[in-house]
């Protein structure tokens, strides 16, 4: 609540401070004598923007427009008359034209800038020396000395002027039927660089009160036909929009969308007059909506039927009628306003509603003294600003906190039933996915098995049944030698079929998911050791020499067991395909930060088309060896996922013939970077970012998993996924930072949602309280989550 009431209150600090207008010091120039303007002794640069209220000297009837008329009127006796700093009436007959004169009394050339605004007559200034002769510095309408060619409306000129000791000011004025005899506020002059900042402010504040109104009045529309239910929030939209449209016309925004005339100008005044009746009567239809239980609706016909009146008047009556109801109307806006703290009343009486009446009697009695300020303004000719806009305001965002309150509680049960739903929608979905997945995937591993059956299988079983029956001969019809040569050649198939077993069941885990990498530090010798150890056998079995050119130093990143395994496939396809007596070849040479590893053999090779598609799922090829030796088929496919998910590639090269040559290429970086998430396509699409950043992209789709395996290999950054099935990221990383040593390890995490669905809290702003860094929606363009991933590593 607190927070609430906080918001609300800058925005009213906000409100006034654009409200307010550029300061004007204690100490302006003031006029030395009647039509005489003080500047002696005073920095011209330093002059903040002042109005020109005074006793200028006047030349009524005349209407000059050249040099010598100018020149003519310095020959005649001028009669003094006041410019009051707002709202000039120099109570001139319906028709006339006046000249006023003020003089510059400086000692040194220099810069000013002169600024009038709504001037409801025609007028032009000018600005007179010595030295610079006549220059026009703006002007509005058309002057004459006839009542048919004078035409007036509202303008504003600014323009700086170069001023001499010499030098006067031209005020020319022409006013027509309607006019009050001049502009409606004196000329404002100061320096040219404090009397634009004096302009920037005005502009600012007129389109930031438009903007409050456009935005307050156009949500609100969308809520109301969004639900359809709650007429005082579509009563509210329509006040906003009447006060946006008064405040358009009043400071004449459409200005400059029509050319000027008389028919538009009294068209502006009178929807002027409209929109603020209008807004009243909305107004009540709100309050009648909103209290509907303390607001009866004889008491709110009673009160629109006045204004209904004032309606129809201001519609078909001419100007000089409808603008003598203007003091009515803001009578009128009083009664409401005094009118509705009966409700109000009702409201604080009771408990539950006490909240809300205490935020209408504050914006009430707000707009209600303003609304008498400005009344006493406008009928006493008060040198002061009106506040009527930032009163306005103040209330309407009042009232739209509480229509928010009203609606808050619908909105955030629907929001929670909607997300919920939405979840429970997503979660079925990846489960049904997965489930098609893994339907999908076992339907072709059941295909490939047959196939693998009935051309690999087929022939070790075949033998070994062979051998079986000759054992079992009665009487035996073998020798002893030959019978033990027929166990070994049985004993090389059961060997071979193991082997081919042994594949497909290591291949069929990882496509399930049941084989995770275990990311670590580790050394090649001790893996060629290894394999080499293991093949001693094999090579024996065919003479082979093994060869292996591998660096003292071979530290690498990954797991050392799958990556063994991935080696041990590219060895014994490499001693199956070898004819006995020849030669393989193991290297590991680190090139461009990639440890290449090779296998090469002199053996039978295979067709150079194989190349691109030998590592490809679901590619069958069905060879026998130089020893006629089987394969499953499916040992290069386990060792492209392997590579896949060490981020590596295979590169396969052959002539059929010649032997083969298949490396690995491991990323040897210093940098880590582990991508935790359930979604398969999104760990590739973050693959793709990084492609050409210096890191080891570690891959991880279970978070248990992750928490497990990172103690063994410190990543420099975990990105982690907010919304997985088994345990979100907020959890995820609540129990990696619990662990002291961890708490070092950057981490981003990624939403696609800014919000916790089941607790409506900020994401980023629970992960910072756990010690996270960074926190991105899942629709970022590419180019931002890269550029911050490059921040958390310290590349930038």
């Amino acid at each position: 609540m607190g927070r609430k009431f906080s918001i609300i209150s800058m925005f009213a600090f906000v409100a006034l401070f654009a409200c307010r207008e550029t300061p004007i010091p204690k100490e302006r120039p003031t006029f030395s004598e009647v039509g005489v303007l003080g500047l002696k002794d005073r920095k011209l640069e330093e002059i903040n923007p002042f109005p020109l209220e005074g006793i200028w000297h006047a030349f009524p009837g005349k209407l000059a427009e050249t040099e010598e008329d100018f020149l003519a009127l310095e020959k005649e006796v001028p009669i003094p008359l006041k410019i009051p700093g707002y709202w000039i009436d120099q109570n001139l007959p319906p028709h006339g034209c006046v000249t006023y004169r003020l003089k510059l009394d400086v000692d040194l050339p220099g810069n000013l800038m002169i600024y009038l605004k709504e001037a409801s007559s025609a007028y032009r200034l000018y600005a007179y020396s010595k030295e610079r002769g006549l220059v026009e510095l703006g002007g509005s309408g058309t002057l004459s000395l006839t009542k048919e060619g004078s035409i007036g409306y509202y303008g504003e000129s600014a323009r700086s002027f170069r001023v001499f000791p010499s030098s006067a000011l031209y005020l020319v004025v022409s006013n027509h039927l309607y006019s009050r005899g001049g502009p409606y506020y004196s000329p404002i002059l100061g320096s040219p660089e404090l009397t634009l900042v004096f302009l920037r402010t005005k502009e600012r504040k007129k389109f930031f009160f438009l903007g409050v109104f456009f935005l307050l009045s156009l949500y609100h529309l969308v809520l109301y036909l969004h639900r359809r239910r709650d007429m005082f929030t579509l009563f509210y939209a329509i006040m906003c929009f009447m006060w946006f449209l008064r405040i358009a016309l009043f400071e004449r925004v459409t200005r400059d969308w029509f050319m000027p005339s008389d028919f538009m100008e009294m068209l502006q005044i009178r929807l002027e007059y409209l929109t603020f009746i209008l807004l009243q009567i909305f107004a009540v239809n709100f309050f009648y909506h909103f209290f509907s239980p303390h607001f009866k609706p004889r008491t709110r016909n009673i009160l629109i039927v006045p204004l209904v009146l004032i309606l129809l008047v201001t519609l078909f009556s001419p100007y000089s009628v409808y603008t003598k109801f203007l003091y009515i109307t803001q009578v009128y806006m009083m009664v409401l306003l005094v009118t509705s703290y009966r409700g109000i009343y009702r409201i604080i009486r009771n408990r539950d509603t006490r909240h809300t009446g205490i935020v209408f009697l504050l914006g009430t009695t707000v707009i209600l003294a303003t609304t008498v300020y400005d009344s006493l303004v406008f009928l006493y000719r008060w040198e002061l600003p009106f506040l009527t806009e930032f009163a306005f305001t103040f209330y309407s965002i009042c009232l739209a906190y509480e229509i928010a309150n009203r609606n808050s509680y619908a909105w955030e049960t629907a929001e929670y039933l909607t997300t919920n739903l939405r979840n429970e929608v997503d979660w079925k979905t990846i489960e049904l996915r997965k489930e098609k997945e893994k339907a999908e995937k076992a339907s072709e591993m059941k295909d490939k098995f047959i196939s693998i059956v009935s051309h690999d299988i087929r022939s070790p079983l075949f033998g070994i049944s062979s051998v079986v029956n000759l054992l079992t001969e009665s009487p035996p019809s073998l020798s002893p030698d030959k019978t033990k040569q027929v166990l070994n050649d049985a004993s090389i198939g059961l060997k071979n079929l193991l082997s081919m077993v042994e594949d497909l069941i290591q291949y069929s885990r990882f496509q399930n998911a049941t084989i995770f990498p275990d990311y670590q530090l580790f050394d090649f010798n001790l893996v060629f050791e290894s394999l080499k150890e293991k093949a001693k056998s094999l090579l024996d079995t065919k003479n082979l020499r093994l060869q292996m050119d591998i660096p003292d130093s071979a530290v690498a990143i990954g797991d050392p067991h799958l990556i063994q395994h991935l080696l041990w496939n590219f060895l014994t396809n490499a001693i199956k395909f070898s004819h006995p007596g020849s030669s393989i070849e193991i290297r590991a040479k680190e090139i461009n930060q990639h440890w290449n590893l090779s296998i090469i053999d002199q053996g039978i090779g295979f067709p150079e088309d194989w190349a691109e598609r030998i590592f490809e799922e679901g590619f069958v090829y069905v060879r026998k060896g130089t020893a006629d030796e089987f394969g499953a088929g499916v040992g290069l496919a386990f060792c492209k996922e392997v590579s896949d998910r060490h981020g590596g590639l295979l590169v396969a090269h052959s002539l059929e013939g010649k032997g083969s040559h298949f490396t690995f290429m491991l990323p040897n970086y210093d940098r880590v970077v582990l991508v935790l998430d359930d979604n398969p396509g999104y760990r590739s699409q973050v693959r793709k970012i990084l492609k050409n950043l210096p890191v080891v992209i570690w891959e991880e789709e279970y978070a248990d998993h992750a928490l497990q395996s990172i103690p063994k290999l410190r990543p420099d950054l975990v990105i982690v996924d907010f919304s997985m099935p088994e345990k979100d990221g907020l959890t995820f990383l609540t129990e990696l930072y619990a662990n002291p040593d961890m708490v070092e390890i950057k981490s981003l995490m990624l939403s696609s949602s800014q919000n916790d669905p089941k607790t409506g809290k900020k994401l980023e702003e629970d992960l910072l309280k756990i010690g996270g860094d960074s926190f991105l929606k899942k629709t970022v363009s590419d180019e931002r989550l890269f550029l911050e991933i490059k921040r958390l590593l310290g590349f930038l």
